[in-house]
C-alpha cells in the first residue's frame, strides 16, 4: 500500500494538494483559474491609428507644399527673365511649372483633408492615446486655413 501511494504522489498529471490552488504565483497549468496578476503593459495607452496616420499626412503635405513651392520658382525663375508686358504674365501663368505646382498644391490639399478627417477620427477613439490625433488634427487644419485665406485675399485682390 504504501507503492500505491508513493506512485499516486509522483504521478505527473496528478494536480497536488489544494495548498497548490492558493498560491497566485504557482504555475501549475492544471489549476481551475488563472493567477490575477495583471501584466503592467497592458495598462498602458496605445496611440491611435488614425490619429498616427493624420500626423503623417500632415507632415507629408508640408514638406509637399515646401517641395512645390521651391521648385515652381525655381523653374520659373530660370525660365523668365523681367515681366513687363501683360502678354508676358499671361505666358507666365501658362508655363508648365506653374501648372504643375497648381496641380501638387491641390493634391497637397486633398491630403490636408484627408489628414483632418483622420485626426478626428483619432480623436474620437476611446482608450487610446490622442498626442498625434490632436497634431495632426492641428497641422491639417492650419494647412486648410491658410489655404482658404490665399484664396480670399487673391480673390479681394482683383
Amino acid at each position: 500500500m504504501d507503492n500505491q501511494n508513493n506512485q499516486n504522489r509522483h504521478h505527473p498529471y496528478q494536480s497536488g494538494s489544494a495548498a497548490d490552488y492558493s498560491d497566485p504565483n504557482h504555475d501549475n497549468l492544471f489549476t481551475p483559474y488563472p493567477s490575477d496578476l495583471k501584466d503592467p503593459s497592458m495598462d498602458r495607452l496605445k496611440h491611435s491609428g488614425p490619429g498616427i496616420a493624420s500626423f503623417v499626412i500632415g507632415l507629408v503635405s508640408i514638406i509637399g507644399y515646401m517641395l512645390t513651392l521651391f521648385i515652381a520658382t525655381m523653374a520659373i525663375n530660370s525660365a523668365v527673365g523681367v515681366v513687363t508686358t501683360p502678354i508676358q504674365v499671361e505666358e507666365i501663368a501658362l508655363h508648365p511649372a506653374v501648372v504643375l505646382a497648381s496641380l501638387a498644391v491641390l493634391v497637397c490639399l486633398v491630403l490636408n483633408l484627408a489628414g483632418l478627417i483622420l485626426g478626428v477620427i483619432g480623436l474620437i477613439l476611446k482608450n487610446r492615446k490622442k498626442v498625434f490625433a490632436i497634431i495632426g488634427t492641428i497641422l491639417s487644419g492650419v494647412m486648410i486655413l491658410a489655404f482658404a485665406v490665399l484664396i480670399i485675399a487673391g480673390i479681394y485682390m482683383m
